[in-house]
């Protein structure tokens, strides 16, 4: 369907950042676009196409993700071996700097995972995919200002998990020092 071509990087996009795994994302992304063949009769109007896209791809998530519990799943920059990872990360020549924005896209992206769903979508399409309002609006079939309170309450709790975690993790480092004190 050519009309689909300039949207597949967005949908790509936003299809990995549902899943978090390329493979999966590709499998939501081939059921988007077939289900938009299938049903291809029920859009209103072909200017109208991104946001049913959106739709239909974001009511795909939804459903297999009440089918199925998510499996936890580390991998290494898409599958690629750790050694490989690290072979490449050296030959970058800052691996430090390439593990630490590893993990904070990875804890980045568990934040995403437990946000509410009616915040998630509209955080995602604002703030990685950059639609406008209106765009969001239409793909979620929501009015321009609950999407823009959803975007507003979802870059909250965005803020206070990261909060939160730093907060965990400073906490360790102190205990971690206080015990190396004592045994010192």
């Amino acid at each position: 369907m050519e009309l689909t071509r300039p949207h597949l990087k967005l949908l790509y996009n936003m299809a990995l950042r549902y899943t978090g795994r390329s493979e999966d994302a590709e499998d939501l992304l081939q059921e988007t676009l077939y289900s938009a063949f299938k049903n291809f009769r029920q859009l209103r109007e072909v200017s109208s196409l991104k946001g049913w896209l959106i739709s239909i791809m974001r009511n795909r998530h939804i459903r297999e993700s009440q089918r199925t519990v998510r499996r936890a799943e580390v991998e290494l920059d898409e599958g690629r071996s750790y050694l490989s990872a690290l072979e490449a990360a050296s030959a970058m020549g800052d691996p430090e700097g390439l593990v630490i924005g590893k993990l904070e896209s990875s804890r980045l992206q568990a934040i995403l995972d437990r946000l509410p769903e009616k915040y998630r979508t509209a955080v995602i399409l604002s703030c990685v995919e950059g639609l406008s309002y209106r765009e969001i609006s239409e793909a979620m079939n929501m009015p321009i200002g609950t999407v823009m309170s959803s975007i507003s309450r979802g870059k909250a709790h965005v803020k206070r998990e990261i909060l939160r975690a730093s907060m965990e993790e400073a906490g360790s480092v102190l205990s971690i020092m206080e015990r190396i004190k004592e045994k010192g």
